[in-house]
């Protein structure tokens, strides 16, 4: 439920207008119509968890009436906002608190604002103060940002808002098992530290230690946490070369302690930080201290009024120009470092150049990252926005939405997905780029020069802004509403799985941006077509057309399904598979309560087992994009069957650790992988030759889809006099479009989106010696390696 302005809650409670919305909860601000003055009141709405489970619902109750109590009683300290009402309408929760005039701390610190050293150490035992308070109380934060800390203006004191345990009750879920948890963590990505990414790790004092040594060093630094450089191999933060007040080793060191990645290693209780705080030997500071008031912002009415028309009037007379606005924690253009796995130092500066901005110096960094690691496609991404910037050439903008898994504690799982599907579009890119590149000694060095083809769009280039959905679903809802609010973005590619593009494809039809996507395959989005969806992709019934054949061909008559019923991939792969199969005499089924892929107590072996009661019964495994463990669920069903029965299975398995694990077996040879593109097949005989040059290896499928995904876009730019987003949308429905890219030529169904005549093939695993792990994939029709004409010796 979204409140209006005029609307009056619970018969005592006129809204005003919105203050925010997150992705838990909204918050207005309203009149109380029932008391005298009609008093100012910040409502915040928590709607209830999506859950059918009944016990979900009771706890939530139980669980909004405990955080309420325990807000009561906090606010009867100033540092609190009062808590006056809290009760449930129209399946929502509500709080009513105590409305704080002032401003937040975030306009305090911002970007490029470095503070004095006596107002940081201020700031540092004002806000641990507040959370002594707290924590005596037994009430974790769990959010404390500098939006969250409001200076108010009648006394200039911090008071500490949005406590985070509210907002997690809408989160609550349960699981296979029945177990109620939350869905996913809560926080604010920069601010939280990285247990608390884990949805089932207990609160504790020291979560909250974490946020307030970041804000402590985003203050002495002027940088937001997103744009700190990180040793790659501790993750721990490199600031104090940033400064430019002189910190102390003793002051450094509390900080440190303060932010350390382990929290075992993090002071435990913000009262152990004042301790600390106390024992700096800094008799000048203190003297300073003892003299001064807290300074940063703090001006007269009258003096924030001129300092605002100050403000205001400097952009008029162009004398200073402010930071562009950074986009939001997984979103970046190259402001961010989103792909964490092996940063290298280059590419942080590179990273931090460029967000300041400065982008000659960045485009300097990132191309020496880049010759320092090739294989990186965010950093060539980088490189082409940089260059963009740094000749200040016009460009066209598209979005890309990749998955990069995570663990629960919020470390990079497993980014491989993301970064094949951002080398198709990063190539693309260059192709574009290549053709507005300037012809000078500095630019020598760019990549791609000498056997890409330079082909700019129309005498413009092509930047590029990637998002990372992480393959959970409200992620993919944030991404989504943020990249169609941006206007200058023309079309977005992606989203990768069928479960996340099902859950935004009505965001981007809604908002009339093109979204063209290279791996959704389920038929659920032909059944129920939007105007603005297209993929490179082929469906479902394309895919299970070649894997019932070739289980045909190779005599099975029977096939025992392991998938994820709740993906929409994997459950659509079934549906046409079975009845596809079935309708050439074949017999396909589950077995009892074995065939769940995604379960976290899968058993492969039993499930093998189960399989061998049914004679001559192959297997046909359907694991999802990777939104759930059933990838690797599906792999250890690999191992465990040991090449004893016929394995098929769609393109989510044909990836390096399929490969790894098959290097541990004896044979593969009963193991049959539907791919759509392979370089010995590729439509474009060049891009897999460009490929390998550009990276340094070859790229696979998904490259190759993403890359087409981009040809497309390109194409579409091209065609229109003045590009559009309802022009793309036109353009790529016309029944005389076309396209060419690797995987063949691209044409669509005006009606459903759906690729026309889209590719289908098989591959199976042969020895290759030169390769990684000594095997390789190769399409089914070549029984070797030597007939591929692929050199292994």
């Amino acid at each position: 439920m979204c409140l209006n302005p005029g609307e009056i809650l619970a018969g005592r409670y006129k809204i005003i207008d919105r203050l925010g919305q997150g992705g838990f909860a909204i918050t207005y601000k309203a009149n109380a119509i029932d008391k005298p003055r009609n008093p100012l009141y910040v409502v915040k709405e928590i709607p209830f968890p999506e859950s059918e489970n009944p016990r979900v619902l009771k706890q939530a109750r139980n669980r909004f009436q405990r955080e309420a109590n325990a807000l009561q009683t906090l606010g009867k300290d100033s540092r609190i906002p009062e808590l006056f009402a809290s009760f449930e309408d129209n399946d929502n929760f509500y709080l009513v608190q105590e409305y704080i005039e002032g401003t937040p701390l975030s306009q305090e610190i911002p970007q490029g604002k470095q503070w004095r050293l006596e107002d940081v150490i201020t700031l540092l035992r004002e806000i641990l103060a507040i959370l002594i308070c707290v924590h005596q109380a037994s009430i974790i934060h769990r959010d404390l940002t500098p939006s969250n800390l409001i200076r108010r203006k009648k006394d200039h004191k911090l008071v500490l808002i949005d406590f985070g345990a509210v907002k997690e009750i809408s989160t609550l879920t349960s699981n296979s098992t029945g177990e109620i948890l939350t869905s996913q963590a809560i926080g604010t990505n920069g601010y939280m530290p990285a247990e608390q990414y884990n949805p089932r790790s207990k609160p504790r004092p020291y979560n909250d230690i974490y946020p307030v040594g970041i804000i402590a060093i985003q203050a002495l630094t002027g940088r937001r946490p997103t744009n700190l450089p990180q040793d790659p191999d501790t993750c721990e933060y490199i600031w104090d070369y940033l400064t430019s007040e002189a910190v102390s080793d003793d002051l450094k060191n509390i900080l440190n302690k303060m932010v350390r990645f382990d929290f075992q290693q993090r002071y435990q209780s913000a009262a152990e930080v004042l301790q600390a705080l106390d024992s700096l030997q800094f008799p000048q500071l203190k003297r300073r201290l003892n003299r001064s008031h807290f300074r940063p912002m703090l001006f007269g009415v009258g003096g924030l009024a001129a300092v605002l028309a100050i403000v205001l009037l400097i952009p008029r007379f162009g004398q200073q120009q402010t930071l562009p606005a950074p986009p939001p924690d997984g979103v970046s253009s190259g402001e961010k470092l989103l792909v964490q796995t092996s940063a290298l130092w280059s590419k942080q500066r590179g990273i931090n150049e460029f967000a300041e901005p400065n982008y000659p110096e960045a485009l300097k960094l990132l191309k020496q990252s880049w010759r320092e690691d090739r294989r990186d496609p965010e950093t060539l991404i980088y490189i082409n926005n940089a260059l963009l910037k740094a000749i200040n050439a016009e460009y066209y903008t598209i979005a890309i939405v990749v998955p990069i898994r995570r663990n629960q504690d919020g470390s990079i799982l497993n980014a491989n997905l993301a970064e094949e599907l951002l080398r198709g579009i990063a190539q693309a890119q260059t192709e574009v780029n290549l053709g507005i590149l300037p012809a000078n000694d500095s630019n020598k060095d760019f990549p791609g020069q000498g056997f890409l083809e330079p082909k700019d769009i129309k005498g413009k280039g092509l930047k590029v802004i990637i998002a990372d959905d992480g393959n959970i679903k409200s992620y993919a809802v944030q991404r989504a509403k943020y990249l169609v609010a941006q206007p200058d973005i023309l079309a977005v590619i992606g989203h990768y799985t069928s479960d996340m593009t099902v859950e935004t494809v009505d965001i981007y039809n809604r908002n009339q941006l093109v979204a063209i996507s290279p791996g959704s395959t389920t038929e659920e989005l032909t059944r129920k077509p939007r105007k603005y969806f297209f993929r490179t992709a082929p469906t479902t019934s394309i895919e299970a057309e070649a894997l019932v054949n070739q289980l045909l061909k190779v005599g099975q008559k029977r096939a025992a399904v392991f998938y994820n019923p709740n993906s929409p991939f994997s459950a659509s792969l079934w549906e046409e598979f079975k009845q596809q199969f079935e309708a050439r005499g074949g017999t396909s089924f589950r077995i009892g309560n074995y065939y769940d892929l995604s379960k976290n107590n899968f058993n492969a072996e039993a499930a093998i087992e189960e399989v061998e009661k049914t004679p001559k019964t192959a297997l046909l495994l359907i694991p999802d994009g990777q939104v759930t463990n059933s990838l690797e669920n599906a792999i250890e069903m690999i191992k465990a069957n040991g090449d004893r029965n016929w394995i098929v299975a769609p393109w989510t398995l044909y990836e390096p650790r399929t490969l790894e694990l098959a290097k541990q077996l004896k044979s593969v040879e009963k193991l049959g992988v539907s791919v759509f593109w392979h370089p010995l097949i590729s439509f474009d005989k060049k891009f897999p030759v460009n490929a390998e040059k550009l990276w340094g290896g070859p790229v696979n499928t998904r490259s190759a889809l993403t890359y087409d995904a981009t040809k497309t876009l390109i194409k579409a730019l091209e065609m229109q006099p003045e590009p559009s987003r309802e022009g793309m949308q036109q353009t790529l429905a016309a029944p005389n479009f076309k396209a060419e890219g690797a995987t063949g030529i691209i044409e669509f169904d005006s009606k459903t989106g759906n690729r026309k005549n889209p590719p289908k093939r098989v591959a199976h695993i042969v020895p290759c010696a030169r390769e990684q792990f000594g095997l390789t994939f190769v399409p089914i029709e070549f029984p070797t390696a030597a007939a591929a004409g692929l050199k292994c010796d």
